[in-house]
């Protein structure tokens, strides 16, 4: 694992001169705060819509599960008062808070029966499949009349209270219909407006059950690329620029006293799909070409200025199962090149890579074009909307090789469903994480997930390229901003502007 760069977390250097010293004014509405993104939700439907954009604005701020995680990783109750867990790990006991809907309508054991049992229909449309497969150990979700909800599990699942803090475990009002244009939550923020390829409005809800946002109104702006995200924030339009897209750029922040940059943890693995189920990615031995053809530690200083950790697999090195697995597959063309052609792959094979509208795959894209043709594969980028990926590639795994970020915390088990767009297949993973979530502590738990991972880079699934750092840059009078992105929402009840 090498770290390319060391990362200050708070750079404060010499005001600059001129304009653009003034340029970042306060806000008009003092109490309104601007966060700029890149992503824009393409549906409000959290739990039958894939993408990291919807749960970032909606998860924790307008909707709630049971538990949450905070911005240190930790689980940490939420509209469950307190829970406890059965000796045998097959009952969960859940004691619900006084809580309130958006709607003005008072939380009860029956909205948590009927969201959570959602998940439990394994031919439900409704719902994504990755988090059908998260719930399939939980038989039933029962009320025993006193505000107490019960999960009954046919087997222990050590990962049940962390997908209960995702999209899977957000609690609705019973009966819920319309989730892709509306939201009726119990977080600390209602659905103000939706200004469909520009902005998410989220205003205070006053009768919420906890601590009420510090801030009126938090607004989601969104950006159609790095630089007008970057000039937004110079301009004095948004408050916090909530991912730094271009890291070479910090230089034009770092000489402005009324701006600090912020770097905190992340598990977003930069990843290079390949499409497991089709020639010639269905054969070992060109993935893991494909993974020798390229230099990690010349990628990450051409495609995100040296920001970054080279990773051998899919874990980030703040799980506890993680292991430094950058040498299976090192650096190694001549290596790439035999096995191409023991693989019996002709030079000059044609294969397409799939860029999403996102810097670090566009930044990424022709330097991995060039290492692949160095080694005998001819690589066509092919630019594609967020809209098509989500359905071609994700949803279709109509694709040859592909570039996405996977933020998501504790998500190796993507890998052991052969449905999922990667389509990598393999009865040994598949054991071993269904293992690592019974295990009877966290000491098992934590080897089969250390012996999954090391399969997963034997067997070249995806190549992992590096993790990023949650860079962003903020306004110096604003707080509260999160440090750390450990999970999916952008939690923003702390914004404040002092």
């Amino acid at each position: 694992m090498i770290a390319r760069k060391n990362i200050v977390a708070v750079v404060v250097a010499a005001l600059g001169i001129g304009a653009i010293a003034t340029a970042c004014a306060p806000a008009e509405n003092a109490d309104t705060i601007t966060l700029g993104f890149t992503l824009e939700p393409v549906s409000l439907d959290i739990s039958g819509t894939a993408g990291q954009a919807i749960p970032q604005v909606l998860l924790d701020n307008v909707y709630e599960g049971l538990v949450r995680v905070d911005d240190e990783g930790g689980i940490v109750p939420a509209l469950a008062e307190s829970y406890d867990v059965s000796d045998d790990g097959l009952t969960y006991n859940f004691a619900l808070r006084d809580a309130k809907f958006h709607d003005g309508q008072p939380l009860v054991a029956d909205d948590v029966v009927w969201s959570l049992s959602r998940m439990l229909d394994d031919k439900s449309t409704a719902v994504l499949p990755t988090q059908l497969a998260q719930f399939a150990r939980v038989e039933s979700v029962t009320a025993d009349g006193s505000g107490r909800v019960q999960l009954t599990l046919s087997e222990r699942d050590n990962d049940l209270l962390y997908n209960l803090t995702q999209r899977g475990g957000v609690i609705f009002k019973k009966d819920t219909a319309n989730f892709a244009t509306s939201a009726n939550g119990t977080g600390p923020f209602v659905l103000a407006k939706w200004d469909k390829g520009s902005s998410i409005t989220l205003e205070r809800f006053d009768g919420y059950w906890g601590r009420r946002a510090d801030t009126q109104t938090v607004v989601f702006r969104y950006f159609t690329d790095a630089a007008a995200l970057s000039n937004a924030l110079l301009a004095g339009d948004i408050d916090v620029m909530t991912t730094v897209q271009s890291p070479e750029s910090l230089s034009a922040y770092e000489t402005r006293d009324d701006l600090r940059v912020q770097s905190g943890s992340t598990n977003c693995e930069v990843t290079l799909g390949m499409n497991n189920s089709r020639a010639p990615f269905n054969d070992v031995r060109v993935r893991t070409a494909v993974r020798q053809a390229l230099d990690k530690d010349a990628l990450i200083d051409a495609a995100w200025a040296g920001y970054g950790t080279r990773i051998g697999s899919f874990v980030p090195p703040t799980d506890p199962w993680f292991e430094d697995l950058t040498d299976i597959a090192p650096y190694d063309p001549a290596t790439a090149r035999e096995l191409l052609a023991d693989a019996g792959v002709a030079p000059g094979t044609e294969v397409t890579l799939d860029v999403p509208p996102i810097n670090y795959a566009t930044n990424s894209s022709e330097f991995i074009a060039a290492a692949l043709s160095e080694v005998g594969l001819s690589v066509e980028i092919t630019p594609v909307s967020w809209e098509e990926w989500l359905d071609r590639v994700f949803t279709k795994a109509d694709y040859d090789l592909t570039i996405v970020c996977h933020i998501e915390r504790n998500d190796m088990a993507i890998y052991a469903n052969p449905d999922y767009y990667f389509r990598f297949d393999n009865a040994e993973y598949q054991g071993l994480i269904s293992s690592a979530a019974s295990a009877a502590d966290s000491d098992a738990r934590n080897e089969n997930l250390r012996k999954a991972a090391r399969l997963l880079s034997e067997q070249s699934a995806s190549d992992w390229l590096w993790l990023i750092p949650n860079l962003q840059v903020a306004a110096r009078d604003v707080t509260g901003v999160p440090r750390n992105s450990v999970g999916d929402s952008y939690y923003a009840a702390r914004l404040e502007r002092v």
